[in-house]
């Protein structure tokens, strides 16, 4: 009899704690399931963004194509505002960028170029936008900005192609000891199809540059101009 009502006793003591936690306990599995349907929409509402982004950017192009620059600075405008998250964002700015260079509108381009330089989300993209727009500012003969844009790039930045446009921007400042050892810089890099070898080596021939170029250096991470 004894151990019935023990046993008794137990069952009750379980009912009791189940029906006071209970509630408890489904509000956790509530929470964590709507947690889980709560991240599977975020990604899906991620995924939507990024194909709406692209379809955009790529009428901004076509609208680029077609020589609208006006309406393509529009839809640049539009795609930062709406989706300053994506990379798009930044695509589009360089894309614009590169249509009003070919326009001649420079300094319109390194307006565009610069948001990009300073905030971009994507760090390759900023070293892009960065040696772009020091090539803008060297087409302006602004060639001490020019400099100070690659100089402020991040620290291991060595890219055949920003050592290349350091040497043209010494050379325009008659620094020919300067610009010799920056094209042989941009010699040294490995990054493959950064510059047009053969051009760098006459431009070093033509200042006088004699020897054998520096040895090879592995660039760093992010030097892929």
């Amino acid at each position: 009899m004894e151990e019935y009502l023990s046993e008794r006793q137990q069952i009750e003591q379980v009912r009791g704690f189940v029906r006071e936690n209970a509630p408890w306990a489904l509000a956790s599995v509530l929470i964590a399931v709507g947690g889980f349907i709560g991240w599977q929409q975020w990604h899906a509402w991620q995924d939507r963004q990024a194909a709406t982004a692209s379809a955009r950017y790529d009428a901004l192009l076509v609208t680029l194509g077609l020589g609208d620059l006006d309406a393509g600075a529009r839809a640049a405008t539009e795609l930062r505002e709406s989706y300053s998250r994506s990379a798009y964002a930044d695509l589009a700015a360089l894309a614009l960028a590169g249509a009003e260079v070919r326009e001649g509108k420079l300094a319109a381009a390194a307006g565009h170029l610069e948001p990009v330089v300073n905030g971009g989300r994507d760090p390759e993209l900023r070293l892009v936008a960065r040696l772009r727009l020091a090539r803008v500012q060297r087409a302006l003969a602004n060639t001490e900005l020019a400099l100070a844009t690659l100089a402020a790039a991040p620290a291991g930045t060595a890219g055949a192609g920003y050592a290349d446009l350091r040497g043209d921007l010494l050379a325009d400042k008659g620094d020919r000891p300067g610009a010799i050892a920056a094209w042989r810089e941009a010699l040294a890099s490995k990054t493959t199809g950064a510059v047009d070898r053969e051009l760098v080596q006459l431009k070093v021939n033509a200042a006088g540059g004699s020897g054998e170029p520096a040895s090879p250096v592995v660039p760093a991470a992010g030097d892929r101009q």
